[in-house]
């Protein structure tokens, strides 16, 4: 039996310039225990060690959406 590889987000990075904020990148760990990056802009233009890191919750808000 071949074991599927299967990732789930675990953080993102974000880069708020005080006008707008972008969504840099996502992080996935993956079921083998590597960990890959997806980045949502050109990784050339920005600097990831400047990202505010926050972490991902795959669990359903109990509130409403917005």
């Amino acid at each position: 039996m071949v074991m599927r590889k299967t990732g789930w987000p675990f953080q993102e990075g974000f880069l708020n310039d005080g006008v707008q904020e972008l969504h840099l990148f996502t992080d996935y760990r993956w079921n083998d225990g590597s960990v890959s990056r997806r980045w949502h802009v050109d990784p050339e233009r920005f600097d990831a060690g400047l990202a505010d890191l926050r972490p991902v919750s795959l669990k359903a808000s109990d509130g409403p959406d917005q």
